[in-house]
């Protein structure tokens, strides 16, 4: 591989295009390696959403929360005597 790589190079000296042959092989490196940065790069921030959207799910249902009718926030107890009595008939 060494030696392939050796004569290649050789080879494009030889030919007076070695300096446009390393330019396309640096353009080539550049652009892969700011691909997968940009990849990662959103590959990290989506396993990190779903794992704080995952956390938040888990402390919300670890949470004790008080039984409710229907979901309403209205809580409704017993009533007292010290309520004052309605009639609601009419």
């Amino acid at each position: 591989m060494v030696v392939f790589l050796v004569v290649l190079i050789l080879l494009l000296a030889a030919l007076g295009v070695l300096g446009l042959a390393l330019k396309i092989a640096l353009a080539l490196f550049l652009g892969i390696t700011i691909a997968v940065a940009g990849l990662a790069l959103i590959g990290y921030y989506l396993v990190r959403h779903q794992l704080r959207k995952a956390q938040a799910s888990f402390s919300q249902a670890m949470t004790p929360q008080r039984p409710s009718a229907m979901g309403t926030t209205v809580e409704v107890g017993r009533p007292t005597r010290d309520d004052p009595p309605i009639d609601d008939r009419y």
